[in-house]
C-alpha cells in the first residue's frame, strides 16, 4: 500500500496568486513522488485552479461538505458540487471545526453518510484535546475519548470496502506546536483504532484501512511517522502553505 500523504491547506493562502505558487511547487515533484498517494486538499475557492493545475499528478479533496445536494442553505457546498470539482476526498470532524464551529458527532455522523452516498471519501479525523505530563498515550481517559468519537461518529455507518474511508487521528495537543507525538506512540494508538474497526466492522477492514497521523507533521520529522509500518501516511497542516518548508518536506520524500 502506497503511503498517503494529506496536505490541509486550512484558510489559506490568502490569495489565488499565491495558490497558484505553492501549486507550482507541488508540480515541480509531481515526477518523483509517484511512490505516494497524495492528497491536495485546499479551500474551496482555489479548487478549480487546483485541477487545471494539479489533476493529472496528485488527487483533490474538500475541507468541509454539507450532508445534502439540494437545499437552500446559503454558504454551503454540497457533495454533488465538490465531485463537479474534481474532490475525491473530504476531510470531516477536524479540531478546528469541532471547536470553533462546534460541530458535534450527530453533524460529523450526517457529513460521513453524504460523502459515502456520493462516492467520496471521508477523512475523518479523531484525537484527545490533551495529555497530561506522564500520561500514557494508551490511558483509560485516551481510550474512551477516542472510542466515543468513534463510536458516536460511525453510528448506522456501514463500510463495505476498506477503500471508502480513512482515519485521521490528530492529537489536539500537538496541532500547531512544536510538540509532536512520537511514531511509538502513535503506532499504539493507531493499533486501538484497529481493535475498534475490527469489533465493529471486520477484521478485513481494520487491518486495510487507511490510518494517518496529523500533530504538526514537518520536514522534520515526517520521514520517521512514515517508515512506520503501522501508520499508512500523515495528514500535513501548516506546511502545506509555507513555500519554503513544502519544499524541504518534499524533498525529504523523494530521499
Amino acid at each position: 500500500m502506497n503511503k498517503f500523504i494529506v496536505f490541509n491547506f486550512k484558510m489559506a493562502p490568502v490569495s489565488l496568486l499565491e495558490a497558484k505558487e505553492i501549486f507550482q511547487v507541488f508540480k515541480k515533484f509531481s515526477e518523483n513522488l509517484k511512490s505516494y498517494k497524495i492528497v491536495i486538499i485546499p479551500p474551496y475557492v482555489y479548487l478549480p485552479t487546483a485541477e487545471e493545475n494539479l489533476e493529472k499528478e496528485y488527487a483533490l479533496g474538500a475541507q468541509d461538505v454539507f450532508w445534502f445536494n439540494r437545499n437552500s442553505i446559503t454558504g454551503e457546498i454540497s457533495p454533488k458540487m465538490l465531485k463537479s470539482l474534481g474532490a475525491q476526498y473530504v476531510i470531516i470532524g477536524h479540531s478546528e471545526r469541532r471547536e470553533y464551529l462546534k460541530e458535534t458527532d450527530a453533524i460529523i455522523n450526517s457529513k460521513i453518510k453524504a460523502c459515502l452516498n456520493s462516492n467520496l471519501i471521508p477523512i475523518f479525523c479523531i484525537g484527545e484535546k490533551d495529555r497530561k505530563k506522564g500520561e500514557p498515550c494508551l490511558c483509560l481517559r485516551i481510550k474512551k475519548i477516542l472510542f466515543e468519537q468513534l463510536n458516536y461518529a460511525l453510528r448506522g455507518i456501514q463500510i463495505k470496502k476498506s477503500s471508502d474511508l480513512i482515519i485521521a487521528y490528530e492529537p489536539i495537543w500537538a496541532i500547531g506546536s512544536a510538540q509532536s507525538e512520537n511514531s511509538e506512540e502513535t503506532q499504539g494508538i493507531i493499533a486501538l483504532i484497529r481493535f475498534w474497526l475490527a469489533r465493529r466492522f471486520s477484521e478485513k477492514i481494520a487491518k486495510n484501512l487507511v490510518i494517518l497521523y496529523g500533530g504538526s507533521v514537518n520536514s522534520q520529522n515526517i520521514s520517521s511517522f512514515l517508515s512506520s509500518k503501522e501508520i499508512n501516511g500523515v495528514l500535513v497542516g501548516r506546511a502545506s502553505t509555507n513555500k519554503t518548508e513544502l519544499t524541504k518536506l518534499l524533498k525529504k520524500l523523494i530521499k
